[in-house]
C-alpha cells in the first residue's frame, strides 16, 4: 500500500503547528471523549430527557477537572513541605527531593492555574446554563398592596422570581464565592497582617497594644472609670506624640477621630480582610461567626447579618421588616464613604451597600472586580424591590439618605454584562488576566456573549490555518479583519491544544443546547457563524487524528452540521489504510448514528472537487505520447516508449492516492452500485484527462470493476482467480436483474448497462495501456544478449492476450455507446485512441515477430476492421491527421508478416479462428 506523508496540505499545516507545541496528550483528552460519549442523547428520549444530559455532561466535566486541579494542588503543597523540611536536614537531603522532583514532575504554577481556570469555567456553566436553558415556568410573582409579614429568606425567593436576570447575577455571585473558596486559607491570607500585630499566637482580646497603653495611663495618673478624651489633661499626656483612642469600643476610632496603636492597626486591618474574604467567598453566618467568636470579635459577624448573599440554607430571620435593611444598607453605603478604620473596614461595608468604588481599593483579581459589580447590582435591584413592595416609609429612607444605584450606573442591563467585561478587558490593574483565555471564555459565558466570542475564535483558527498554505479544513473567512477588534491576545492559537479542547465541548454542549431549544442553524447568516464557529470542532478533531486517536474522530465530527461533518470526517480519517480499522470506524460510526452512505458517497465527492475535476480539460489532449518517433523496424515496428506510465511503478501523486482511497472506503458500505460505477468513471476520466497513467492504473488494481459488481450486486460473476480479463461485464450485461435490485439503483436494466459500460471501457482501456507499457519493457528485454529466457516469453505470450482482450472495448465504439452527451468523453477519445491503436499496433507486430505470426495476421485483420466504412476509429485517426502513421504500421506488418517465414516461438499452425476468417501465413510464404 502506498504510504503519504502528509496526506493533505490542510494537514501538514497543522501537524508543523502541534509539531512545534510538542503535543502532549494527557487523560483529559479521553476522559471528555468518554463522557461526550456516554451522554450522547438516544434519538428515541424526550427533548427534557436529552436536555438532562447535557446538563450532566457538564457536571462530570467539573467534577473531573476539579478533582484534578486539587490534586494539583495537594501535591505541590507537599512538595513545598518537603522542600522546607529538606533546608532544616541539610544540602543532603534538598538534593534528595530535587531527584524525586525530575522524576515525578507535577507541573508548575502555571499549571494549576489553567487547570484552576478550567474547574472553575466548568463550574460556571454547569451553574448557568441550566437557568439560561430551563423549561418555561408559569410562576409569577406576587403584588402586594400592604406587605404582609414574611421571613427574609421569603422576601428573597419573591424576589428572584420577579426577575430573571437578578437570578442570573446571582448564580454569577456564588460561582464567583465558590471560586474563591479554592484559594488559600482565610488564616493564611491574613497571616501577615496577623504577624505585623505583634501578638504572637493571640488572636483574642481586641486591640491588645492599644489597651495595654490606656491601663498603663490610668495606672500612672490614678484615673478611675472610662478616660474623657476630651479632658484637657488626658491630651496633653496620653501616649505621646500618637492621639490614640482614649475608650476602647469599636466605634472609637471615628467617633473620637483618633489612632490605634500601629499593631492593633494591623490587628484591625487583619480582622476586617478576614470578614471580607468571607462575604468574598460566601461563607454562611456560623461560619462567620465561628471565625469572629475565635478573635472575640462577634459584633462583626452581626454587620453582616442583614443579607450575607450566601448559602440559601443560612440564618433565616422570621417576621423580616424590609425598611430595615433598605436602612442598613444607606447606613453600611455611609461608613463605606464617611467612617472605617482601614480599606478593608470600608469594602466590607461597601460589599454590604452594594457600592463599587470603596471595594475596588481591595480587589486584586479579575473574580474580585466581577464580583464588586455584581454585587452591586444584585443588592440595588433587591433594595429597589423592597422598596417597591413596601410601605411609604422605605421610601423616605431611600430619599433621606443616599446611596449608589449601580443598575442607574451601568445602564442599560440588556448590554451590561458585555460592557462591563469589556471595561474590565481595559483595566489596567487587571488586563493581562482579563485577556487570558480561560478568562475571556468566562467573561464571554457571564455577559452571555459566548457566541460571539466563540466566532471570533473560529476566525482567529482560521488565520492560523491559512497563514502558510490555504487550508481545507478551516477555510479562510473574509470577514476576518473587520470582525474581532480589540484585545486579540485573548484568543487562542492551534498550538494551545487545551483551551481548544475546552472550547471545543463548550461549544459542542451550547449548540445542542440551542438545538433542543428549537435555535436554528440551517440557513442564512446564522448558518455562516456556525460554520466559522465550527472551525474550533475542525480544529480540535485535527488534534486528535494527530494524536493517534481516531477512534475518537467519528464522536466529534458527528457534532458538526451539514456538508461539514462528512468533510471533516474524511480529510482525518483518509489515512487509514488498514481493512479492519476502516470497518471499525464504519462501526462507530453507526453506532453514533451517522448516515454511512452518506459518508462514503461525500468522500469521492470531496476529493474529485478538489482537483476541480468536472471543469478540467484534457490535458492529455495532444500530449500523451507513447509511441516512439522515427520509421517502424522489420522486428519490433515503431518501438514503443519504455516506462511510459512513470520510472518509479508504484508511485502515486497525493492527490491521486486520496481519491482512491475515497473509492476504497465506498466499497466497504453495501449497496451504493450506481452511485459508486458514477464515481469510478469520473474518477477515470481525471486520471485520464491529465494523463496520470500510474494512479489510474493503481485504481483499477485496487477498485477493480470486476469486484465492485462482485460485492455490489447480485448478479454471479467469477472471481479474478478463475478470470482476470474483461469479460466479467458481459456476464454483468447478460445477468437478470430483480426488480428490487433495479429499485435500489433507482434506474431502469438499459441506463444501468450503459452506467456500468462507460466504467469497463475505460477500466479497458488503463488495462490494455498497462499490457502494452510490459510489453514495451519485454521488447527492451528482448533486444539484450541472452535475455530470451523461457519465463520471459510466458509473460510475453500472457500480456500479449491481455492486451487483446482490453482493447476489444476501445476499438469499437469506444466511450459511444452510452449515449451520454459528454464532452470529456469525445476529448478522451481524440486523446487516446490514435496513439493506443498504434502501441496496440506494434505489440501486435512484435508478438507476431517473436511469439506467433498469428499476431500479425490478427494485425491485418485489425486494418480491415479500420477501413470499414463508418469506423469510428478511423474517424479519429482523421480527425487528428494521422491516418498516415496507421498506414504505415500496418505496412510494416505486412512486411513483417511476408518476410517472417517460419516462427521463432510457438506453434506452427495457424489458429482456428484466423483460418476461418480467411487468413493463412501460407499466403505471405515466399517459395523458392
Amino acid at each position: 500500500m502506498v504510504s503519504l506523508e502528509p496526506l493533505h496540505d490542510d494537514i501538514a499545516a497543522l501537524e508543523a503547528t502541534y509539531r512545534e507545541s510538542s503535543i502532549r496528550v494527557g487523560d483529559e483528552v479521553d476522559f471528555f471523549a468518554a463522557e461526550l460519549d456516554r451522554y450522547n442523547s438516544d434519538h428515541r428520549e424526550s427533548t427534557a430527557e436529552k436536555r438532562d444530559h447535557v446538563f450532566k455532561l457538564i457536571d462530570s466535566y467539573h467534577t473531573y477537572t476539579r478533582r484534578r486541579a486539587d490534586r494539583l494542588r495537594e501535591r505541590q503543597s507537599h512538595e513545598r513541605s518537603a522542600r522546607r523540611g529538606s533546608w532544616q536536614r541539610g544540602p543532603s537531603a534538598d538534593m534528595d527531593i530535587d531527584d524525586a522532583d525530575d522524576g515525578n514532575a507535577t507541573g508548575g504554577s502555571e499549571d494549576l492555574r489553567r487547570i484552576e481556570e478550567e474547574a472553575q469555567t466548568w463550574d460556571l456553566l454547569r451553574r448557568i446554563l441550566p437557568l439560561r436553558y430551563r423549561e418555561p415556568t408559569q410562576s409569577q410573582p406576587k403584588s402586594y398592596s400592604d406587605p404582609p409579614t414574611m421571613s427574609r429568606r421569603q422576601w428573597w425567593d419573591e424576589f428572584l422570581l420577579s426577575d430573571s436576570a437578578a437570578r442570573e447575577k446571582k448564580v454569577v455571585l456564588e460561582w464567583l464565592q465558590c471560586s474563591a473558596t479554592h484559594g488559600p486559607p482565610i488564616d493564611e491570607v491574613v497571616s501577615e497582617l496577623q504577624q505585623s500585630a505583634e501578638r504572637g499566637d493571640i488572636l483574642a482580646h481586641g486591640w491588645l497594644h492599644t489597651r495595654h497603653k490606656i491601663k498603663l495611663q490610668k495606672s500612672v495618673n490614678g484615673y478611675q472609670g472610662v478616660l474623657d478624651p476630651n479632658d484637657a489633661g488626658i491630651t496633653e499626656s496620653h501616649l505621646g506624640s500618637r492621639t490614640l483612642i482614649a475608650q476602647l469600643d469599636p466605634d472609637a476610632v471615628a467617633r473620637q477621630g483618633r489612632e490605634l496603636e500601629p499593631q492593633d492597626e494591623f490587628f484591625e486591618r487583619a480582622i476586617w480582610l478576614g470578614c471580607f474574604e468571607m462575604l468574598r467567598r460566601g461563607c454562611t453566618m456560623s461560619e462567620v461567626r465561628e471565625w469572629c467568636s475565635v478573635r472575640t470579635e462577634l459584633w462583626r459577624a452581626a454587620c453582616l447579618a442583614p443579607l450575607p448573599l450566601s448559602s440559601p440554607e443560612d440564618d433565616d430571620q422570621p417576621e423580616f421588616d424590609p425598611n430595615s435593611l433598605v436602612l442598613w444598607r444607606r447606613m453600611c453605603f455611609a461608613t463605606a464613604h464617611e467612617g472605617g478604620t482601614s480599606d478593608y473596614d470600608r469594602a466590607v461595608h461597601g460589599l454590604l451597600a452594594g457600592d463599587i468604588s470603596s471595594v475596588e481599593k481591595v480587589c486584586k483579581s479579575w473574580d474580585d472586580f466581577l464580583f464588586v459589580h455584581y454585587n452591586a447590582l444584585l443588592r440595588t435591584q433587591f433594595d429597589s424591590f423592597l422598596i417597591k413592595q413596601s410601605s411609604d416609609d422605605a421610601t423616605k429612607i431611600a430619599q433621606q439618605f443616599p446611596v449608589f444605584n449601580a443598575v442607574l450606573h451601568h445602564g442599560d442591563q440588556s448590554t451590561m454584562g458585555r460592557r462591563l467585561i469589556a471595561d474590565l478587558e481595559e483595566d489596567s490593574r487587571i488586563k493581562s488576566e482579563a485577556i487570558r483565555t480561560l478568562k475571556a471564555i468566562q467573561g464571554a459565558i457571564v455577559s452571555n456573549d459566548l457566541d460571539r466570542h466563540m466566532y471570533n475564535q473560529g476566525l482567529v483558527l482560521s488565520k492560523h490555518a491559512n497563514q502558510n498554505q490555504k487550508s481545507k479544513l478551516i477555510p479562510e473567512t473574509s470577514q476576518f479583519a473587520t470582525v474581532y477588534g480589540k484585545n486579540q491576545e485573548k484568543y487562542f492559537d492551534l498550538a494551545d491544544h487545551d483551551s481548544l479542547r475546552i472550547l471545543a465541548h463548550i461549544l459542542i454542549i451550547v449548540s445542542t443546547l440551542d438545538r433542543l431549544a428549537g435555535f436554528s442553524k440551517d440557513d442564512g447568516p446564522l448558518q455562516t457563524r456556525h460554520q466559522v464557529k465550527e472551525h474550533i470542532i475542525a480544529a480540535y478533531v485535527s488534534y486528535l487524528r494527530l494524536a493517534n486517536l481516531e477512534e475518537t474522530v467519528p464522536l466529534y465530527c458527528s457534532e458538526l452540521y451539514g456538508a461539514r461533518l462528512n468533510e471533516t470526517l474524511s480529510r482525518n480519517l483518509i489515512h487509514i489504510v488498514s481493512v479492519d480499522a476502516r470497518l471499525k470506524q464504519l462501526t462507530i460510526m453507526k453506532k453514533l448514528g451517522l448516515d454511512l452512505a452518506d459518508f462514503v458517497k461525500a468522500q469521492p465527492e470531496i476529493y474529485l472537487g478538489d482537483v476541480f475535476d468536472r471543469s478540467l480539460r484534457c490535458e492529455a489532449k495532444g500530449r500523451f505520447k507513447i509511441v516512439e518517433d522515427g520509421p517502424a523496424t522489420l522486428k519490433y515496428g515503431r518501438i514503443i516508449k519504455p516506462d511510459f506510465f512513470g520510472e518509479d511503478a508504484e508511485y502515486v501523486d497525493a492527490e491521486d492516492e486520496l481519491i482512491i482511497r475515497s473509492m476504497e472506503w465506498l466499497m466497504l458500505v453495501p449497496g451504493l452500485f450506481v452511485e459508486t460505477c458514477t464515481y469510478a468513471t469520473r474518477v477515470y476520466k481525471y486520471f485520464l484527462k491529465r494523463a496520470r497513467l500510474r494512479a489510474a492504473r493503481a485504481f483499477s488494481d485496487r477498485v477493480s470493476g470486476r469486484d465492485i459488481a462482485r460485492t455490489k450486486t447480485p448478479i454471479q460473476i467469477r472471481a479474478a482467480e478463475e478470470d482476470s480479463g474483461p469479460g466479467w461485464f458481459e456476464e454483468f450485461a447478460n445477468g437478470e436483474f430483480s426488480a428490487e435490485f433495479l429499485q435500489e439503483c433507482n434506474v431502469n436494466s438499459l441506463r444501468l448497462k450503459s452506467i456500468v459500460r462507460n466504467m469497463w471501457e475505460l477500466e479497458c482501456l488503463v488495462r490494455a495501456l498497462d499490457s502494452m507499457e510490459t510489453l514495451s519493457s519485454l521488447a527492451g528485454l528482448s533486444r539484450e544478449e541472452n535475455n530470451n529466457s523461457r519465463e520471459m516469453w510466458q509473460h510475453t505470450s500472457q500480456e500479449v492476450r491481455i492486451a487483446k482482450a482490453c482493447m476489444q472495448p476501445v476499438l469499437k465504439n469506444w466511450l459511444l455507446e452510452a449515449n451520454d452527451d459528454d464532452g470529456d468523453f469525445v476529448a478522451l477519445r481524440e486523446a487516446y485512441i490514435p496513439e493506443t491503436v498504434l502501441a496496440f499496433v506494434s505489440s501486435l507486430h512484435f508478438a507476431g515477430t517473436s511469439l506467433s505470426r498469428d499476431n500479425l495476421l490478427e494485425c491485418m485483420e485489425l486494418a480491415a476492421v479500420i477501413a470499414e466504412r463508418g469506423s469510428d476509429v478511423a474517424q479519429e485517426f482523421m480527425k487528428c491527421g494521422r491516418m498516415k502513421e496507421l498506414l504505415e504500421a500496418f505496412t510494416s506488418c505486412s512486411k513483417a508478416l511476408a518476410i517472417w517465414t517460419s516462427d521463432k516461438k510457438g506453434s506452427q499452425t495457424t489458429s482456428k479462428k484466423m483460418r476461418e476468417m480467411g487468413w493463412s501465413r501460407d499466403v505471405w510464404s515466399i517459395k523458392p
